[in-house]
């Protein structure tokens, strides 16, 4: 399985967002952004196995559980 990388702040977080800019769309990244931001008012910060997750979600419209068995196999 990949290393992927931590957050520890919304700044982290929206940098990861930022290296796959160009797999979604620009709807869909906003979309993103905003989730990401909406966490972080909790000090929630997504790390990038949850930010690919989301990017699933939106491109491939997976459910949550479709992307999470996905990690299961």
């Amino acid at each position: 399985m990949k290393n992927y990388q931590e957050s520890n702040s919304l700044k982290e977080s929206l940098e990861i967002l930022k290296r796959y800019k160009n797999d979604v769309s620009k709807e869909a990244y906003e979309n993103i952004k905003s989730n990401i931001g909406t966490h972080a008012i909790e000090n929630i910060y997504l790390d990038e196995l949850s930010i690919v997750m989301l990017i699933k979600k939106n491109v491939y419209g997976l459910s949550a559980d479709e992307v999470l068995a996905e990690y299961k196999e």
